[in-house]
């Protein structure tokens, strides 16, 4: 007769040694490739303890020491509602710190991610100076981080003319993140430098960032018709741009009709101001919400 098996305990339930052990070689993989639970349960443990233990780590000389240290700083504890993670400042102050002498690619990504998890505005010129660095990956978080860290209604000049560069990256992967940041996130992007960016997208090399340029570069040409219809007909093509990218990025994060009605009506009006009251911008946000719902979804996704 065999004897049980010992129960074992749950990741959560570990010394907090152990699981930083466990977790350094989980991160030792390829991302994405294993599930991280030592990872996760110390991003589940937002202490004093885990927050100092993890710091003393990203200042350790060992760089794969720093690297596990950054991993977990960068999701520890959930949002709270005013957006931000327990122990924020004092991970972003860390992060630009480390940033500034930090040689190691593999810790620098994680830095400019970790950054971006935290809302770190303040870093923005230092990730922006790493739009060109070297290793690909590095501006593959770049191009991820950049809308946690901009005015998503005026974007920063530096900002914005790195986030055009990342969308002409040679990493098939930039590209399509950069151009998800400035078609479905970044609604404050000089619209017309947007046309102009997915109308040379629009023969990629890369069919998921060639179909998202197409989409897009087809959407501002309709919606700016639309809105020109509703808002002034007669008046030049282009009176209303500015509320392109605003109309384009609430319809790609609205969770249901309903929901996109009510934003898009928000939107109008906060981004017309006084004169919104000129406007029945309830009935403008629905032609806006059918004419979405018309749309080929799968080409936006």
């Amino acid at each position: 007769m065999t004897s049980p098996m010992p129960d074992v305990p749950a990741p959560e339930e570990l010394p907090l040694e152990v699981l930083l052990r466990l977790a350094g070689r989980e991160i030792e993989g390829d991302y994405g490739d294993t599930p991280r639970l030592a990872l996760v349960a110390l991003h589940r443990r937002p202490t004093r303890e885990v927050f100092d233990r993890a710091a003393a780590l990203v200042r350790n000389s060992d760089a794969t020491q720093r690297e596990l240290g950054v991993q977990v700083l960068r999701e520890l504890g959930d949002e709270q509602p005013d957006g931000c993670r327990p122990f924020r400042d004092e991970t972003v102050t860390l992060m630009r710190a480390r940033l500034r002498d930090e040689a190691d690619p593999a810790v620098v990504r994680w830095i400019v991610s970790a950054l971006g998890y935290h809302h770190g505005r303040e870093a923005l010129s230092q990730v922006v100076a790493l739009a060109g660095h070297p290793d690909d990956r590095v501006r593959f978080h770049v191009a991820a981080a950049l809308p946690s860290l901009v005015g998503l209604d005026h974007v920063e000049p530096e900002a914005a003319d790195a986030l055009i560069r990342l969308c002409h990256d040679e990493d098939d992967e930039t590209r399509f993140y950069a151009l998800y940041a400035a078609t479905r996130e970044i609604a404050g992007l000089d619209v017309q430098a947007v046309t102009e960016l997915t109308a040379q997208l629009a023969d990629d090399s890369d069919e998921q960032v060639r179909a998202m340029a197409v989409a897009h570069h087809e959407a501002i040409r309709e919606v700016r018709e639309l809105l020109t219809g509703a808002l002034e007909p007669g008046n030049t093509i282009g009176s209303y741009d500015h509320l392109i990218g605003p109309v384009l990025v609430t319809l790609a994060w609205a969770g249901d009709a309903d929901d996109a009605r009510l934003w898009l009506d928000d939107e109008i009006r906060r981004h017309l101001g006084t004169a919104a009251e000129r406007f029945d911008t309830s009935s403008i946000a629905d032609r806006l919400v059918t004419w979405w719902a018309d749309k080929e979804r799968h080409t936006w996704a």
